[in-house]
């Protein structure tokens, strides 16, 4: 058996030269399609107007989840600058901005990549009949037609779709319009993958589904056999499910988000796509549960606490200051019945005190100490009494004037005093 010839010269030289142009040619798509700098300047801190405004519209984009019928949506200037202005500042330093020009729609986005480099694309979107709107799609210095622009968008709709049902483009978005500085289309989301849970998937970290219905199910039997308002109470029991042997700082995890199932709303479940076939033998209504004698403490706590397991800690800390700035606005808090309307500093208190205990309870170096301190905390440990007697009702002028904003040096003082009684007086 001979050996086999050696490669010539000439077809070493042409894999070289074609291993050459391959790289060359990805450096140039590298450096075309991503940029130095994020399109987007850095965005202010949102405004309690920003944050009221973005949760109108986050109401309307909700009632479009899982509708397959498609929920008719109404957004004017306020309300996409109010979401751009929070999911920039719920996602920093990833930005985002909307607006409205002329008959045109425009999204921009601004992604931060490794190496120091951003990702910044331009939706631009124009009334195309009873359909999907046109579409004109700029990515880096590319800039592509609407046909083309289209069938990215359908790449990325087969992504998604990879993980969960996505309607046809022509049926997610419809009799799309721009008319008096205000944007219409019939809408229909995917159920669990709405923007937000897209975005805070890159972020969240793996729940088991089934531990979350393993703790729901035996709070759940626990509630019925023994029934119990005491928030502390619900803590303890859902720190007292035996983990099996499963990771504790994975199952620690599970233990917040079925108390945010059993204390605020089944819809938290939504964090690790919990469907309500999982829950439908053990399901309960949700257990008004109180701590010092008010009812709304315990669900900022418990929600943080799900947001930070489910979504991720800095996405829990924005959450916490868009629902205070927007009720400085309101008459009538969100978490209604003992929730004055307002700016509070106690309900901060509360939400601050929810995820900061969720992070050091999935943190693998604390989780099992966590783990044994819950199972037997005290109210003081869950939220110090220190925190409970801080500024409440504040409207927008009261907290502008007092603390400037969410970014204002003052505000940020303060938010340290509250974190520094959490750590002195907390779990741990």
């Amino acid at each position: 058996m001979t050996d086999a010839a050696p490669a010539r010269p000439g077809r070493r030289a042409n894999l070289l030269v074609a291993l050459v142009s391959l790289l060359s040619v990805m450096l140039v798509l590298w450096f075309t399609v991503t940029s130095a700098a994020p399109s987007i300047p850095q965005p202010a801190a949102p405004t309690a107007e920003d944050a009221g405004a973005g949760r109108q519209a986050y109401w309307q984009l909700r009632d479009a989840r899982g509708n397959k019928q498609g929920q008719l949506i109404s957004l004017g200037q306020a309300q996409l600058a109010g979401l751009g202005a929070i999911a920039s500042h719920g996602f920093r330093p990833d930005r985002l901005r909307l607006g409205i020009i002329g008959s045109e729609l425009r999204v921009d986005a601004s992604h931060q990549l490794p190496m120091k480099r951003w990702l910044n694309v331009v939706i631009v979107a124009t009334a195309s009949g009873k359909g999907f709107p046109s579409t004109r799609l700029k990515v880096g210095e590319w800039t592509l037609p609407p046909m083309l622009s289209r069938w990215a968008l359908e790449i990325g709709r087969w992504y998604v779709k990879r993980r969960t049902e996505v309607p046809p483009l022509d049926g997610m978005v419809h009799d799309f319009s721009v008319k008096g500085g205000t944007v219409s289309a019939v809408v229909s989301l995917p159920g669990k993958m709405g923007l937000v849970d897209q975005m805070a998937g890159a972020i969240s970290q793996d729940i088991d589904s089934s531990q979350v219905v393993k703790v729901y199910c035996e709070l759940s039997a626990r509630q019925k056999k023994e029934p119990s308002s005491d928030f502390a109470e619900q803590v303890r029991r859902a720190f007292s499910v035996d983990p099996a042997g499963a990771s504790l700082p994975g199952f620690n995890r599970a233990r917040f988000v079925a108390l945010g199932m059993m204390l605020v709303s089944d819809r938290v479940g939504d964090f690790v796509e919990t469907a309500r076939d999982d829950i439908a033998k053990c399901r309960i209504s949700p257990v008004p549960a109180s701590i010092y004698g008010r009812y709304d403490w315990p669900k900022h706590w418990t929600l943080s606490a799900a947001i930070a397991v489910g979504a991720g800690v800095q996405l829990s800390e924005a959450v916490g200051e868009w629902k205070e700035l927007s009720d400085s606005l309101a008459k009538q808090s969100q978490f209604a019945a003992g929730d004055p309307s307002g700016f509070s500093m106690t309900d901060l208190g509360a939400d601050r005190s929810g995820f900061q205990t969720a992070r050091a309870a999935a943190d693998p170096e604390r989780a099992a100490q966590m783990a044994q301190q819950l199972a037997r905390a005290r109210p003081e440990q869950l939220l110090p009494r220190e925190l409970t007697v801080r500024e409440e009702s504040l409207t927008n002028p009261q907290f502008i004037q007092r603390y400037g904003g969410v970014d204002d040096p003052r505000f940020i003082a303060r938010v340290r005093e509250i974190d520094a009684v959490i750590a002195n007086n907390g779990v741990r």
